[in-house]
């Protein structure tokens, strides 16, 4: 069910969604084959043809119930959404943990302190280096909690637009470090938590 909520969530294309089939169809069918022959052992050996039978049909019952479950999932609105933050929320100190802050003052002001910048230059490791210095920043909430963003203008520093996750609790900001491709991200907590 994860590998179909992944897919949908991806929107793959033909050949994706061919080569999805086709795992969870092998993946779902060795189980169930070797629990068979240990829960059954007094059952008599199948034909290798109604094996191949037997695993086209349930494997694609299988995972076409997995796909259209996970996809009644997601289209409900069960699948994870990050926080909604407002102004306020995002007002205070968020750290990564290991001496980098972003201070967000209630006046637009902000002050980054030893905040990670990533440039990704096609090596295997991007390049890091570490922005001090007073600036600005700003909120968009956009249209839906995935599109809100926190924006921070830091003379001599290019920082990223924030995207947010976390909890309602335990918010979070992150922009990606690095090769996009990958989805590595660098992380900020609100120091308050709130």
């Amino acid at each position: 069910m994860a590998v179909a909520a992944g897919g949908l969530a991806g929107k793959p294309g033909y050949g994706a969604a061919t080569a999805v089939w086709g795992v969870g169809t092998v993946v779902l069918a060795v189980p169930a084959l070797i629990a068979r022959g240990l829960l059954l052992p007094g059952r008599p050996r199948l034909s290798d043809r109604s094996v191949v039978g037997a695993l086209a049909l349930w494997g694609t019952l299988a995972v076409v119930t997995a796909w259209a479950v996970a996809g009644a999932v997601l289209e409900a609105g069960v699948a994870y959404e990050p926080p909604r933050l407002d102004e306020a929320r995002v007002a205070g100190t968020w750290s990564d943990g290991r001496g980098g802050t972003l201070t967000f003052g209630s006046d637009g002001r902000a002050t980054a302190h030893r905040v990670e910048v990533h440039a990704f230059t096609g090596d295997v490791e991007p390049v890091v280096r570490r922005c001090t210095g007073a600036g600005t920043w700003w909120y968009r909430s956009g249209d839906e909690p995935w599109s809100q963003s926190v924006h921070v203008a830091v003379e001599g520093c290019a920082l990223e637009s924030w995207g947010v996750y976390g909890s309602p609790e335990h918010p979070k900001i992150f922009v990606y470090a690095g090769d996009p491709d990958v989805a590595d991200v660098y992380v900020l907590r609100k120091e308050d938590g709130r």
